[in-house]
């Protein structure tokens, strides 16, 4: 064994040599760097891609306390909502300190207004072709009747209309839009078979219910209007009660008007709340013959205080004032919102408030995809599914129950199938129409109709070959300065 003497001079020796090891390592290094940079074809550069571009820093302001609360897992939503209302954000904290200035930015001028009244767009992106959404056939008169969402109207046709190949379009034969009409974004029509009169529905923007007559058309008042919820989209009438069914998205619920209410008349039964299954409802269908309500889901919900009557409201425009109107989204508690399958489900039709359905239709075997208008055919015991971005007829039994495959879909190029949002059974005639809102075409199908089949007879608002772009009530607009492209929210 080495004297203590040996081991510390071994030590330093050792040490010695590491550091002559380590500076020779970082001579080399930098001579072959330096080599690599001297020569071109192998010198390391620095790419810039693009073009010069403007570069801005800015700091966030400093905030007072946490971004984020901490809230337990375990908490309650009456919890959730005391947090959001007694934690203001640090902006509105500031906004509402002393001194802070709450005076609005100075408007332009009338000058500069004036000067941007005049000035002209250099182009647009429009559909000047009717974008067929909601359906129906008035049976007893032998017409179609169709919602057109792009330049909010209401068209009418001959049942039998079958617009040529070589044609442009076809014409309606009557029309109602324009400012008196109280239609805008029009998504849903209704007949009734006894009068004729037309219902329609808004989905967006006019919140209210215009009811024509038979013979209206043009530029007219609506015999009368029903003041309805935000976001209206789906109907369905109920000749043996009277009723009337609407879906209602931004709320996920049902409301039950009196079908001859006007005005601001109050709403009859509201289905509302966790146990409906209800996630952003869009289509609506009555099954007389078993007397369920049968309403489709496209997924996306939230959670707010269960549905209380006259306790209700809370949402936009009237829904601000109303409490026998659904629970609005304004109360909807913070960091609940998901998004769940889309799904099919089913209801007593007398079903109020917080109830659980009958049925449910979900998951990947049921090709649901934006599942946008329902029909039911009570005959065969069937109910169809126009899937709006699926570009789908999806077929299912009207006692199907959980992750069931359909029984038939029509679907392919030859079909003519595209986006569809509306779908209408026509048990007289045994036929299935579908409004396509993608191909600016409503197309006839046989009731037993599957797979990729041309349509019996099909109308177009445009010519075949007319692209659609697919404006749905745009609302925000980027410009994206690298690829060149507009974008477009809908």
């Amino acid at each position: 064994m080495a004297s203590p003497t040996a081991r510390a001079w071994i030590t330093s020796r050792s040490i010695y040599l590491f550091a002559v090891l380590a500076a020779v390592g970082i001579t080399a290094g930098w001579i072959v760097s330096a080599g690599m940079v001297l020569n071109g074809e192998s010198a390391r550069k620095t790419v810039h891609l693009g073009n010069d571009r403007l570069v801005s820093f800015e700091p966030f302001a400093e905030l007072n306390g946490p971004m984020c609360e901490l809230e337990p897992a375990s908490a309650s939503e009456e919890l959730l909502l005391a947090l959001n209302l007694q934690n203001p954000a640090p902006a509105a904290s500031a906004a509402a300190a002393p001194g802070a200035s709450d005076a609005p930015p100075p408007r332009p001028s009338e000058a500069a207004r004036e000067e941007v009244r005049k000035r002209q767009p250099v182009s647009n992106i429009t559909d000047p072709l009717f974008g067929f959404a909601g359906i129906t056939v008035d049976l007893a008169r032998n017409e179609v009747i169709i919602a057109e969402e792009n330049l909010s109207t209401i068209v009418v046709y001959d049942r039998l209309e079958n617009t040529p190949p070589s044609a442009t379009m076809s014409e309606p034969k009557r029309m109602i839009g324009g400012q008196e009409t109280f239609l805008e974004y029009a998504c849903g029509v209704y007949v009734d078979p006894a009068t004729g009169d037309i219902y329609a529905i808004n989905n967006d923007t006019m919140n209210w219910l215009p009811v024509f007559g038979r013979d209206q058309k043009g530029d007219v008042a609506p015999k009368r209007k029903i003041g309805v919820p935000h976001t209206t989209a789906g109907m369905v009438a109920d000749e043996a009660t009277q009723e009337i069914f609407l879906t209602i998205q931004d709320d996920h619920a049902v409301v039950v008007y009196d079908k001859h209410a006007a005005d601001e008349a109050p709403v009859k039964r509201v289905i509302q709340g966790k146990s409906t299954g209800m996630a952003d409802p869009h289509g609506i269908a009555l099954n007389t013959k078993t007397n369920e309500l049968i309403v489709s889901n496209w997924g996306t919900t939230n959670d707010r205080p269960a549905f209380e009557q006259g306790k209700g409201g809370g949402g936009f425009g009237r829904s601000a004032r109303r409490g026998d109107f659904p629970v609005g989204r304004n109360r909807a508690y913070p960091a609940t919102g998901k998004v769940l399958p889309p799904s099919i489900t089913v209801y007593p039709k007398d079903a109020v408030g917080d109830v659980a359905p009958l049925r449910t239709i979900q998951g990947p075997k049921t090709l649901l995809d934006w599942p946008t208008s329902i029909a039911v055919h009570t005959g065969r015991g069937e109910i169809f599914i126009a899937n709006d971005t699926g570009h789908t007829i999806t077929v299912y039994g009207a006692d199907a129950n959980g992750d069931v495959a359909p029984i038939r879909v029509i679907k392919g190029p030859r079909t003519m199938v595209q986006n569809p949002t509306g779908v209408f059974v026509d048990e007289k005639n045994n036929e299935l129409w579908v409004a396509n809102f993608g191909s600016h075409s409503a197309t006839v199908f046989p009731i037993d109709a599957s797979g990729n089949v041309v349509p019996k007879r099909v109308i177009r608002s445009g010519p075949a070959d007319a692209g659609a772009p697919m404006l749905g009530n745009p609302h925000t607009v980027a410009y994206d300065t690298k690829r060149e492209e507009v974008l477009v929210s809908n």
